[in-house]
């Protein structure tokens, strides 16, 4: 919406002047022309068709202009639960090192610290002792079953010996799940590389948002020690009212800007409506995708301001010049006769290709002509008669 230019009114004022134009009394004494609603004098100018044509008034009708209807909504920036990670450790441990700052960027599989802990070695022995009784139940097993074949020892010895097979390697298997949980290697323990320490390391792809140990200290199971942030994918979480919901839809594109982040206008899309309402504040959540190219401007938490481009929609509207702010309202001038223009507020709404849809179309007088040039002149014509009174 255009705002009014001061510079610009004291010139039309100095016109003004210089015309023939009726004095703020004679305003007041012009009557009312059947308006549909009652006008003070003071919201009414007049100005003499001489007037008129130096100042360039032009009138016309409203108008049916196609315009992108656009729902105004708030919300911040959230990071997808997937795309953040509190790493803790599954065996607690004595923090031996730390390899990793707050705010560095880590890559998935990056060793981050790493404990020590006494019980790993019982741990790998445990391993060690169930592999070999699996060996030695595997030989039994391959003896009894020989025994078996030949009729020579008995069926059950041979049932015992498979069922002791079954239960070292259902343990074997516990124990390898355990110690690849832990980040150790089966395959390293076998070789016989016995370790006290376990590394921790980085689940996701991020940057370090907040480190929970020091050196030396014991990190309790189920401690958080880490916290991984991956920026690189970032959604919306929007607040649309009640009456506006109807009209949004997946797919849509959304003009957002985040007013603490110091950047322009960015994009996302909207992929998820919500399917109830937030608490009792009758508005829905929406939430939209951030173009990948936008998001090194903003991080998540931040505030943002919103609006929803919910497509075309056929609405009444005037060429955006023909608006006027004044007192923090906004205005246009009715024609109720030949030489009297009244001012009316109105509510606008869509402004776009140089048009500005009006709301309050019924207080604007749809049946009447609205000055679609030269508004600003007779805002002038206003103020200057203010003065004068």
């Amino acid at each position: 919406m255009k705002r009014v230019n001061y510079t610009v009114l004291a010139s039309f004022l100095c016109l003004s002047i210089a015309c023939t134009s009726q004095t703020a009394e004679t305003a007041k004494e012009a009557p009312a022309t059947g308006t549909a609603l009652a006008a003070t004098a003071a919201d009414v100018v007049q100005l003499s068709p001489e007037q008129q044509q130096i100042s360039g008034i032009t009138v016309g009708e409203l108008e049916k202009r196609s315009l992108s209807a656009r729902i105004q909504a708030n919300g911040q920036v959230e990071l997808p639960p997937q795309n953040k990670a509190s790493i803790n450790p599954l065996m607690g441990g004595v923090v031996r090192s730390i390899l990793v700052k707050d705010g560095q960027y880590v890559a998935k599989g990056k060793v981050l610290a790493t404990l020590e802990n006494p019980d790993l070695i019982r741990l790998q022995e445990d391993y060690l002792t169930t592999l070999s009784q699996l060996s030695l139940a595997e030989l039994d097993q391959e003896r009894q079953q020989i025994l078996n074949q030949e009729q020579i020892g008995a069926r059950k010895r041979f049932e015992q010996a498979e069922t002791d097979v079954k239960v070292q390697r259902a343990r074997l298997n516990s124990l390898r799940t355990h110690l690849q949980s832990l980040g150790l290697s089966p395959k390293r323990v076998e070789a016989g590389q016995v370790t006290a320490t376990m590394a921790i390391v980085a689940p996701i792809s991020g940057y370090v948002q907040q480190i929970g140990i020091n050196l030396g200290s014991y990190a309790q199971p189920g401690q958080e020690m880490f916290t991984l942030v991956d920026n690189s994918h970032l959604h919306l979480q929007l607040l649309v009212f009640e009456k506006d919901f109807g009209q949004v839809a997946e797919g849509q594109q959304v003009l957002f800007n985040v007013p603490n982040a110091g950047a322009g206008a960015m994009e996302a899309t909207i992929f998820s409506l919500g399917k109830a309402f937030e608490g009792d504040s009758r508005m829905v959540n929406v939430h939209a995708e951030i173009l990948q190219n936008e998001q090194t401007k903003i991080l998540p938490g931040m505030y943002v301001n919103a609006q929803i481009l919910a497509g075309k929609h056929e609405l009444m509207a005037v060429p955006e010049e023909a608006v006027v702010r004044y007192k923090n309202k906004n205005y246009i001038f009715v024609q109720d006769a030949p030489t009297s223009f009244r001012m009316v507020a109105v509510e606008t709404g869509v402004t776009e290709a140089g048009y500005s849809e009006i709301k309050s179309v019924a207080e604007a007088g749809a049946d009447k002509k609205v000055v679609l040039e030269g508004a600003f002149y007779l805002l002038a014509e206003k103020m200057k008669s203010e003065v004068a009174e």
